[in-house]
């Protein structure tokens, strides 16, 4: 079935093998490259409705504050270094990072330098990622920046499907859409620049309806990596199931009926999720607990950028890890902060009914978003769990179709309780499913 394009920590564990059984390079909680991430403005052009970033403002990080996090990541500490994460990726963010670009620009020399410097192990094992909503893409020094360093950056413009879609959730403050600016974007970023563009969907219930339309835009405009995923928020309900699993039948008749199922990679469709997991299967899907680590203009250190205050809102205590004049773990509240988090596992945050889901293969969560209702990231918020039942029933659809296109003996299991299923779906859908998976 379809690969997805060859990722920056899958190449560099092609690249640069280790062993990690052995303890060789490899972290404990099995992270073999770490996300350094530089939130260098809160400020944005858009106001997407469904923005986990509800504070917006207009702080800009000093470079000065930037430099003294880039020291402390590339000096001996226990957070984050080579021995633990033989890769790292430095990804730049906001609000809108391009209306920052001198500044990222100033980072990325500082940061390189610095490798090369100190003959570290990361300078042939580093990528720049930003994700930009594109309203700034045109400017000069933004395309100075991107020819500049082209062969270490992934760089993607979020596009929401198609121009309904899109301008139905990302908007500027006036409730004009930026679909037209945004695609204007990506066909110069890869027609002219000669990159490639992956994309970033996020489904919400204001906009699943959408679904369909937006991946086919998507695919007649010649993406071939398509990542979407449903909203961990609040507000889903059992119709929004019903239009989800409607909306991913259709597109995969579509994928099928224009030949893409070997050349289009959607994420909503995998082939390994939606069974049990193994109960010795404790690992988070989030890397909020440790996995990460991120600054903001205050130069507060924190284990995640969902931890910012920007993300939480008024009246929740940020967590953190450092501070850039201090260090990272020095106080017993930071060194107790990272102790908490790394932790939590996947038992200890899941209800015993999470832990023992038939169909628990591939369900996510946020631990910061946890944390932002609960008050502890150890408590997993199941909101989405309704969309991810749509989606194992739309995956048992689309694989057996596929596999019976192929004159295949393989099946796709359906492990979703039909009492679950019939919430969703009527009996003679059911039916069918059930047909579609015997051999």
């Amino acid at each position: 079935m379809t690969r997805r394009t060859e990722q920056f920590q899958d190449r560099l564990a092609r690249l640069f093998p280790v062993n990690q059984s052995s303890g060789g390079g490899v972290s404990k909680r099995g992270v073999l490259t770490r996300t350094v991430t530089f939130a260098v403005t809160d400020a944005c052009s858009l106001r997407c409705t469904y923005c986990y970033q509800g504070v917006k403002a207009n702080h800009v990080m000093r470079f000065e504050t930037a430099k003294k996090f880039i020291d402390l990541i590339l000096s001996d500490n226990e957070y984050i270094n080579p021995e633990l994460s033989p890769g790292v990726i430095i990804e730049f963010i906001g609000g809108e990072p391009l209306l920052e670009i001198e500044l990222i620009d100033q980072i990325t020399d500082y940061f390189i330098g610095e490798l090369i410097r100190l003959q570290h192990p990361w300078a042939t094992r580093f990528c720049i990622s930003i994700c930009s909503n594109g309203t700034h893409y045109f400017q000069p020094k933004v395309q100075e920046y991107l020819k500049k360093h082209m062969s270490h950056l992934s760089f993607s413009i979020s596009i929401d499907g198609n121009k309904e879609l899109h301008d139905a959730c990302r908007v500027f403050p006036d409730g004009r859409g930026s679909y037209d600016l945004a695609m204007k974007g990506v066909r110069h970023f890869v027609d002219v620049l000669g990159g490639t563009m992956g994309s970033k969907m996020t489904l919400c219930p204001q906009n699943v309806e959408h679904s369909f339309e937006a991946v086919k835009s998507l695919l007649e405009n010649g993406y071939r990596e398509i990542n979407l995923n449903c909203v961990y928020e609040e507000g889903w309900e059992l119709s929004h199931a019903r239009i989800l699993y409607g909306q991913l039948k259709h597109l995969s008749e579509y994928v099928l009926e224009h030949g893409l199922e070997k050349e289009a990679y959607i994420s909503m469709f995998e082939e390994n999720f939606f069974h049990p997991k193994d109960p010795k299967d404790l690992q988070n899907w989030c890397g909020g607990t440790g996995d990460m680590i991120s600054v903001d203009y205050t130069g507060n250190i924190y284990p995640c950028i969902r931890y910012m205050p920007n993300s939480l809102g008024e009246g929740i205590k940020p967590l953190t890890v450092g501070h850039v004049d201090t260090g990272i773990l020095r106080s017993e509240e930071h060194k107790n902060c990272a102790h908490c988090l790394q932790c939590i596992d996947r038992r200890t945050q899941s209800t015993d009914e999470c832990f023992s889901c038939p169909i628990a293969e591939g369900c996510s969560w946020c631990s910061a978003y946890n944390y932002q209702i609960f008050g502890t990231p150890d408590r997993r918020a199941t909101f989405i769990c309704v969309m991810h039942k749509a989606r194992a029933l739309a995956n048992a659809y689309h694989w057996n179709r596929i596999y019976r296109a192929e004159d295949s003996r393989k099946r796709h299991k359906i492990y979703i309780p039909k009492d679950w299923a019939l919430e969703i779906i009527d009996e003679t859908e059911w039916n069918m499913l059930k047909e579609l998976e015997e051999v």
